[in-house]
């Protein structure tokens, strides 16, 4: 049974609160990096400051989403399906958390559900509009350390990692291929466990002279 369009509506607008307030500049205020060598290799954390995780927290007992299991972008997302018009009206209370990187992991989550729902092009783009924005703030907050390992093995990194997984997912799905290979390259270079499994699809979608010298 498909859902009410007013509910339908209700979850496009959802998705789109947070996008005026995706900032670099905030972004990286309110996830400070963590800078740590072993054996030679330098690892980043990117993961919410104590400012975040103060207003974070009456947001995960009444949105909060279940822990995807490793690679997986899906998860419950029941509380923010059943209450897209409460969770809006929060965010707009609320700037601080449209940036914050567990709640923006909440909402890419939730999208899956309204679109396993409901297939409609206004989710649909809206998912997909939060997901790249989101992915580039990731990228930003990491680019004063090239080379610098995020590795999907550190749990804490997930739900940021995530998001980059999530916009490169949903361009595969609209054959926008040179964004998906553009974030796939990123995270082999951030990863080099490459728990994903990407590195053999980046080769299969590699534009026709992308393996000339």
């Amino acid at each position: 049974m498909k859902p009410p369009l007013g509910k339908v509506q209700a979850w496009t607008e959802l998705l789109r609160t947070p996008l005026p307030h995706l900032e670099v500049e905030v972004f990286a205020q309110l996830h400070p990096v963590r800078v740590d060598q072993a054996d030679g290799v330098t690892l980043l954390r990117i993961q919410p400051g104590q400012e975040v995780k103060r207003a974070l927290a009456p947001w995960t007992r009444r949105f909060g989403t279940t822990v995807p299991v490793f690679t997986s972008l899906e998860a419950e997302a029941n509380d923010l399906l059943g209450a897209p018009e409460e969770a809006s009206r929060w965010l707009r209370e609320r700037p601080l958390l449209c940036c914050a990187v567990p709640v923006l992991d909440d909402l890419l989550i939730a999208a899956r559900g309204m679109t396993a729902q409901v297939a409609t092009c206004g989710i649909t783009r809206a998912a997909r509009e939060l997901a790249y924005a989101a992915a580039g703030l990731v990228m930003a907050a990491s680019q004063r350390w090239p080379g610098a390992q995020i590795p999907w093995a550190d749990a804490k990194n997930r739900p940021t990692l995530r998001l980059v997984a999530q916009a490169i997912d949903l361009a595969l799905v609209a054959q926008d291929h040179e964004r998906a290979l553009a974030w796939m390259r990123w995270m082999l270079g951030r990863d080099s466990d490459a728990a994903h499994g990407w590195r053999s699809l980046v080769d299969s979608l590699r534009q026709p002279d992308a393996s000339q010298p």
